[in-house]
C-alpha cells in the first residue's frame, strides 16, 4: 500500500514512483504478496534498468520492455531541455544544434515562446520538424555571420536527399544582415506551414535539387535586395560548388502564400541557370499575393529552364520604385514554357513611368493567359497589358481587361479581348486569319484575313450579310445576296434599283470616274444635306492634289464662296474662331470671327496667309468693318505671305465680328 513521505528526508515523488513500479504490476494492477517491508526499503536510485552505462537521456520517459525498466526518450524534443534560453541576447546555436542532433530518427523539435539567437544550425535526420509555439511569438533570429540562418541541406545523391523536414509556426528574422535565412540543396517532401521570413538583405531562400515540396500560408516580408530575389529555385549551382547537380527542381506547391517588400523579385524560378540543361518544373501558385512598394524588377521571375508554372489567383502590387530604380516594371516576366496564369491581376501605383506590363512573355512556348487584367491609375503602361516578343510565338490570351493603354502588344492568338473601355477585339498578326465554319456544309460563313497592308473581309459560299433597323423589326439592307436593296453586282455599286445607280470607275460612259445616273426627270441625282439648320461651313468644295480649294467652293446655303484657291484663315489670341466666307483667291475675302468670352484687351482678331505668296508686300490692303459693336479693327502686319488683322479697343466678350479685306499688290 502507499505510504506517507519521512518528514524532511522524502519527496511525494520518490514515494509515488515506489508505489507505482514496485507494488504494481506492468499492466497496473497490485502485485499479489505483501511488498511493504520491500516498498520501505526501494528507492528509485535502486531500480535496474536495461539503458547503457554513461548513456544521456534528456526529456525522460520511464517505461519497461516486459522484464526490465527502460529510459525512453519522449518524441518532443524541447530545445530547453539543450540549454537554450531564448531571450533575444544569448547565443543559443549551440544549444539548439545539440536539441537538433537528438532527433537522430526524426522528430519535432519544439521552441517554445521566444527569442532565439543563433548563428547558423543545420537539420540532419530525415523527418525533422522545427515547430514554434506562433509565428510572432517564437522567433530564430540571425546573431552574426553570413552562412545559412538555417539549412536544410542533404547530399548529391538519392540515398542522401535530407527527406521529411519542415517548418511550422515560426519566424525566421535575418536581423536586417545579409545571408540566407533557409538553404534546401538536395531535398524532397519538405513542408513549410505558417513560416514566416522576414528583414533579410539578400535570398531569405534558396532551394537546388528540391523535389515534391510545400509551402502552406507562408510570408516573406522585406527580404531581397536590388540584385537578389526574396526567393529563388534553381536546378543547380556552379561546377563543383555545393548543390550542383545534374537532376532538376520539381513539384514546388505555394498556397495561400505572400510576399511583401520584396525588391528584385518575390520568386525567380530559373532552370537554366548555371548552363543546367534540365528543366525546372511544375511550380503551383495558389491564392497568392506579391505587392511592395520598393520594386527593382518584376514581381514573379518566370526564366529560361523553367516549364510547367500553374498561376492561379495572384494578386500583384507594384506601388513605387526602389530608390534610384527607374526603369519600367513588368509584374510577371515570363521566359518559361508551358505557362498556366488564370486569374492574375496586377494594381499599379501612381508613380510616374512606373509599369511596363502586366506580363511581358520573352521567349519559350506556349503561354495561355486566362481572366487576367491590371489597373493603371494615372497613365498608360509604357508598352501594354500583355507584351510578347517574337521567340514566344505561341501565346493564347482569353479574357483580359484594362483599365488604359494596349491591351496587347505582339504576335498572340486572343480569345476574347475587351471592356467597356477597349472594345471587344480579336487581334491578327500579318499572318492571321479568323474563321467561321459552318457545322452542317463544312464551309467558311465568313473570314477576315490580314495581309498588314490589304486586310479583306471575306464572304464566300453566297451567305448573305443583312442589317436591321435601330428597333429590329425588319430588314434593312444586304450586301450580298439574291435579293436586296443594296448589293455589288454587275460592275456598279447599285443603291435602289427603281433610282437608277451610282457608277464608280465603271459606268456607261468612259472615262468618268463617278457618274449618278437617275432613272427618270423627276428623281434628284445627287443631294448634299448640312447637318444642321445653323450649320456654316462649306457643303461642297473642289480642291487641287493638296487638297486645297482651287476653282470653286460652296457654303452651307449652296452659295458661291472661293473661287481659285483662297488663303488660309486663323484665329487670332483675342478670338475663339476665325471662320473665311466668300473668298477670290487671294484677293478678296470675308471673315466672321468670335470674341473670347473673357473681357478682352487690344489684340489679334485673325491671321490671312496668302495661298501663294506675291513678290513682294501687297501695296494697300483695306478693311471694311461689318461688325455690331465699334471693333476699330486694321491690319497691324502686312508680308509678301500674308498679314494680320487687329483691335485697338478691348471688344466685349463673346461679340460677333464680321469684316470685308481687298488686297492690291
Amino acid at each position: 500500500m502507499a505510504r506517507l513521505p519521512k518528514i524532511g528526508e522524502e519527496v511525494w515523488g520518490e514515494v509515488l514512483n515506489e508505489y507505482l513500479l514496485v507494488a504494481h504490476n506492468t499492466d497496473g494492477t497490485e502485485r499479489e504478496k505483501a511488498y511493504n517491508a520491500l516498498a520501505a526499503s526501494v528507492g528509485l536510485s535502486d531500480l535496474k534498468t536495461t539503458n547503457a552505462s554513461g548513456e544521456v537521456i534528456k526529456n525522460l520517459r520511464l517505461s519497461n520492455d516486459g522484464t526490465n525498466l527502460v529510459w525512453r526518450r519522449d518524441t518532443l524534443i524541447d530545445v530547453r531541455d539543450y540549454g537554450a534560453v531564448g531571450d533575444g541576447m544569448t547565443d543559443d546555436t549551440a544549444a539548439i544544434q545539440a536539441a537538433i542532433d537528438a532527433a537522430t530518427q526524426g522528430g519535432s523539435v519544439v521552441f517554445p515562446r521566444g527569442i532565439y539567437m543563433v548563428t547558423g544550425i543545420k537539420l540532419k535526420a530525415n523527418g525533422t520538424l522545427l515547430v514554434g509555439g506562433a509565428r510572432f511569438g517564437t522567433r530564430i533570429v540571425r546573431l552574426s555571420g553570413t552562412q545559412p540562418l538555417i539549412d536544410m541541406s542533404g547530399t548529391g545523391t538519392l540515398a542522401g536527399h535530407l527527406k521529411y523536414c519542415g517548418l511550422e509556426n515560426i519566424m525566421i528574422h535575418g536581423n536586417y544582415l545579409p545571408g540566407t535565412l533557409v538553404r534546401s540543396y538536395y531535398i524532397d517532401n519538405h513542408i513549410f506551414m505558417n513560416v514566416s521570413f522576414v528583414h533579410c538583405d539578400g535570398t531569405a531562400l534558396d532551394f537546388v535539387e528540391a523535389w515534391d515540396s510545400r509551402f502552406d500560408n507562408c510570408s516573406w516580408e522585406d527580404c531581397g535586395n536590388a540584385s537578389q530575389p526574396a526567393t529563388l529555385f534553381r536546378n543547380s549551382t556552379p561546377s563543383g560548388t555545393f548543390g550542383y547537380s545534374t537532376d532538376n527542381t520539381n513539384q514546388v506547391h505555394f498556397v495561400g502564400c505572400r510576399w511583401e517588400g520584396f525588391r528584385n523579385g518575390a520568386i525567380q524560378l530559373y532552370g537554366a541557370a548555371n548552363g543546367s540543361p534540365n528543366l525546372l518544373n511544375g511550380v503551383f501558385f495558389i491564392s497568392c499575393k506579391m505587392e511592395t512598394w520598393v520594386a527593382a524588377g518584376p514581381a514573379l521571375q518566370i526564366l529560361p529552364g523553367t516549364t510547367i508554372v500553374f498561376i492561379e489567383q495572384l494578386y500583384i502590387a507594384i506601388m513605387s520604385f526602389d530608390t534610384g530604380y527607374s526603369t519600367p516594371i513588368d509584374a510577371v516576366i515570363d521566359s518559361g514554357s508551358y505557362v498556366f496564369a488564370t486569374a492574375l491581376y496586377a494594381q499599379w501605383g501612381p508613380g510616374i513611368g512606373l509599369a511596363n506590363s502586366l506580363v511581358h512573355a520573352v521567349s519559350g512556348n506556349p503561354h495561355m493567359y486566362h481572366e487576367v487584367g491590371s489597373f493603371y491609375p494615372t497613365e498608360d503602361p509604357a508598352s501594354g497589358t500583355i507584351v510578347v516578343e517574337a521567340p514566344a510565338n505561341v501565346v493564347t490570351i482569353s479574357c483580359i481587361s484594362t483599365n488604359r493603354g494596349k491591351g496587347v502588344v505582339g504576335n498572340v492568338a486572343t480569345f476574347l479581348q475587351g471592356g467597356q473601355t477597349l472594345g471587344y477585339m480579336f487581334p491578327l498578326d500579318n499572318i492571321g486569319m479568323l474563321k467561321v465554319v459552318s457545322t452542317i456544309t463544312n464551309l467558311d460563313l465568313f473570314s477576315v484575313s490580314n495581309s498588314g497592308t490589304r486586310p479583306a473581309l471575306q464572304v464566300p459560299n453566297s451567305v448573305d450579310l443583312v442589317g436591321f433597323s435601330d428597333t429590329y423589326v425588319s430588314e434593312k439592307w444586304r450586301i450580298v445576296g439574291a435579293s436586296g436593296g443594296a448589293k455589288f453586282a454587275a460592275g456598279k455599286f447599285q443603291i435602289e434599283p427603281t433610282k437608277g445607280y451610282v457608277g464608280i470607275g465603271v459606268a456607261a460612259y468612259t472615262g468618268i470616274a463617278l457618274q449618278v445616273q437617275p432613272t427618270t426627270d423627276n428623281d434628284r441625282g445627287l443631294a448634299i444635306v448640312r447637318p444642321t439648320s445653323t450649320a456654316s461651313s462649306r457643303l461642297l468644295e473642289f480642291q487641287d492634289e493638296t487638297h486645297n480649294i482651287q476653282g470653286q467652293a460652296f457654303d452651307s446655303s449652296g452659295r458661291p464662296m472661293a473661287v481659285g484657291t483662297p488663303p488660309r484663315v486663323d484665329k487670332g489670341d483675342q478670338t475663339t474662331y476665325a471662320n473665311p466666307r466668300v473668298q477670290v483667291r487671294d484677293i478678296a475675302g470675308n471673315v466672321t470671327a468670335a470674341v473670347r468670352p473673357s473681357p478682352t484687351a487690344p489684340g489679334v482678331i485673325a491671321s490671312i496667309t496668302f495661298a501663294r505668296p506675291y513678290a513682294a508686300a501687297p501695296l494697300v490692303i483695306t478693311i471694311n468693318d461689318h461688325s455690331a459693336v465699334a471693333a476699330n479693327l486694321y491690319v497691324s502686319a502686312r508680308s509678301a505671305t500674308g498679314f494680320t488683322v487687329s483691335t485697338r479697343s478691348a471688344l466685349t466678350g463673346g461679340s460677333i465680328l464680321n469684316f470685308d479685306y481687298t488686297v492690291i499688290a
